[in-house]
């Protein structure tokens, strides 16, 4: 069995964002608080012996939320002599600059950075709906006015500290009236080193989420476009070939598909998959769920592993 990545589910009792399309909404998330240090060793060390390189940090709230679970969490990564070489965070940036006065030191620091640094995070995985309005973008993540940041800065100062920036881009209808050379000049100026473009998801219901997603999803011809920018198109035409140059280079393929490019200084991948679905062989990932045990997908109980 082949397995991309383990997600570890950080529970929180509620996130103090309120994304107007968050998938965690349409989908009963029971918080468990209990913490059972055998059954996640067990699980972790089963991802490890599958060959998997890339933890991911990721909860229905802001991970940084439950520095508590963290701390143990992080004990479990020591006994098992961190296994991952990649760990990511997934979040929205906020918490992130909280300060605090170092006691031995009398100086201030950033102490979710020195946390992080020390669970082995080195990719800053940013959700991000609109990259060229910041103010819009947190209207649609719904933080608190106390807690955003200018995108620009935010980014900065993920960089600044030594993380490599991922700029996850939900594609609502925003983009739909630029050019795939603004998107991609505008996540060069906010400091990307990695995009990933996300189709965005929703159910077949009549959850006010599904209503936001279908009403400001951006086009399917929006992310072809940006497709063809960058990988380039080769097609039948008649008895010849039609070939679209591509403005990217070819890096590796993915094991689930997607190819990733080279373009501008950051490496694009598409992702229009993110429920992982569609792949019954071979497994995207593994989500470590609140209860301490291992799924294959998100949403099916029935997809216990162990």
């Amino acid at each position: 069995m082949s397995i991309q990545s383990i997600s570890v589910v950080i529970p929180t009792k509620g996130c103090v964002n309120n994304c107007k399309f968050c998938v965690s909404k349409m989908h009963d998330n029971p918080y468990c608080d209990k913490f059972d240090e055998i059954q996640y060793r067990k699980r972790i060390k089963y991802a490890d012996r599958n060959k998997v390189n890339t933890l991911i940090l990721t909860g229905t709230g802001e991970v940084l939320q439950n520095s508590k679970f963290l701390h143990l969490l992080e004990g479990v990564l020591i006994k098992e002599n961190h296994p991952f070489p990649n760990v990511e965070l997934q979040t929205t940036g906020i918490l992130l600059d909280q300060v605090s006065e170092n006691i031995r030191s009398g100086k201030s620091e950033y102490f979710n950075v020195l946390f992080l640094k020390a669970l082995g995070v080195n990719t800053i995985s940013l959700s991000v709906s609109d990259i060229f309005d910041s103010e819009n973008n947190w209207n649609i993540i719904g933080t608190p006015e106390k807690l955003r940041r200018d995108l620009p800065e935010l980014c900065k100062f993920i960089k600044d500290q030594g993380f490599n920036l991922r700029l996850s881009l939900n594609m609502i209808n925003i983009y739909d009236e630029k050019s795939p050379e603004e998107i991609l000049d505008q996540c060069k100026y906010l400091g990307a080193n990695q995009i990933t473009f996300r189709e965005l998801y929703h159910s077949d219901d009549d959850s006010p989420q599904t209503r936001w997603v279908k009403n400001n999803v951006c086009k399917k011809q929006t992310i072809s476009k940006l497709q063809l920018h960058i990988a380039g198109e080769t097609r039948p035409a008649g008895k010849t070939t039609f070939m679209a140059d591509p403005h990217g280079e070819r890096l590796y393929r993915l094991p689930f598909g997607a190819m990733v490019y080279s373009i501008n200084g950051m490496s694009v991948a598409i992702d229009d998959n993110c429920m992982s679905k569609n792949n019954n062989d071979d497994l995207k990932y593994v989500i470590l769920r609140e209860n301490g045990k291992l799924y294959c997908q998100w949403d099916d109980e029935g997809s216990l592993l162990f």
